[in-house]
């Protein structure tokens, strides 16, 4: 947060009126929210003060914004300002779980339409009482974002998808069994995961291939026995070898989520999708207007404007460095807008 805003925010927030028994609980409920709004890109960390969480807290769907701050608030530009706060799927479940509802997920999704998501555990009566609810405070939420691009549906975690209580019981002992077994014979693995649902057993073996090839029969017969041994029959056994590179997350990658949220979360900027390649770097915005559209060039314009404003920001350029890049903003008809 930069000296000016830093100055300004301190004078507005001596300014905001709360009272007095309500003080402590708002300061209390911000800094909780603070603690778990970290925002990681690659190493790096941002972290609030506790007077700045304090009034992002209250920001967010409240009625304290003076209109001195309101003009403070203004002069961030639109895309720094998503990068120092947390991502809206983060904030919505940190808010609903606040608030004591039994929150499964929450997410977006871009296709067909813009929908914000929120799945709820617990009973059909629990999910009808409160869903109306929680659908309005994520849309506070959004609208307090100025995010007008989405619908917002509340769903109920599906019965399929939560196990009974003999199904947990069962996956508790095979994956136990199993695993001990797996010990014993000094097998090198990473992972042991049981589907009761789908009657499979997943071992994942490490080491080179040719220790997976002399290892994999042995594995699965074993695995059938400890199955079987425990009468828990009819099981299939996946034996795999699955090895995960950790790539460095690079350039393009640590900022481009920040502008698809900003982007894609506003129906006037009418874009559809947000990507990058790396090399040469190159960020590419697709959007629903066509080329034809008088108002097509104007818009590709003022996108590409906002996130160079966004790449040139202290902190963004400190992550590019000196590597140049392209913008790309592309009409529905796959031509470019911007020139």
């Amino acid at each position: 947060m930069n000296d000016y805003l830093s100055n300004n925010v301190k004078k507005e927030v001596d300014k905001i009126k709360i009272p007095e028994d309500k003080l402590d609980q708002a300061i209390e409920n911000a800094i909780k929210r603070g603690k778990k709004k970290q925002r990681s890109l690659g190493k790096k960390v941002i972290y609030f003060s506790s007077a700045a969480v304090l009034l992002f807290g209250l920001l967010i769907g409240s009625a304290f914004v003076s209109p001195a701050m309101a003009k403070v608030i203004s002069n961030i530009p639109y895309l720094g300002s998503i990068f120092q706060s947390e991502p809206i799927s983060g904030l919505i479940f940190d808010e609903l779980e606040e608030k004591g509802y039994k929150i499964s997920g929450t997410g977006t999704s871009y296709s067909p339409h813009k929908i914000f998501l929120v799945t709820l555990e617990g009973s059909d009566g629990y999910y009808n009482e409160v869903k109306d609810e929680v659908k309005k405070t994520v849309r506070e939420i959004l609208k307090s974002k100025g995010y007008d691009a989405y619908s917002v549906e509340v769903t109920k975690v599906r019965k399929d998808d939560v196990l009974s209580n003999e199904e947990m019981k069962e996956k508790n002992i095979i994956e136990n069994e199993v695993t001990k077994e797996l010990k014993q014979k000094n097998y090198k693995f990473d992972m042991v995961q049981t589907d009761p649902t789908q009657k499979t057993i997943f071992i994942n073996i490490v080491g080179s291939k040719k220790y997976y090839n002399s290892v994999q029969d042995d594995v699965e017969k074993m695995a059938l026995e400890v199955a079987d041994g425990n009468k828990y029959t009819g099981y299939k056994i996946n034996v795999t070898r699955v090895t995960v590179k950790i790539r460095k997350p690079d350039k393009g990658g640590q900022i481009t989520s920040t502008i698809a949220e900003g982007l894609m979360s506003k129906k006037e900027f009418k874009v559809t999708g947000v990507g990058y390649k790396s090399k040469p770097l190159s960020f590419i915005i697709s959007t629903s207007i066509l080329s034809s559209d008088p108002k097509a060039q104007a818009l590709g314009t003022e996108i590409e404007s906002m996130i160079v404003e966004f790449l040139k920001s202290e902190e963004i350029s400190t992550i590019l460095g000196k590597e140049s890049y392209e913008i790309i903003v592309k009409s529905k008809d796959k031509k470019k807008i911007n020139q």
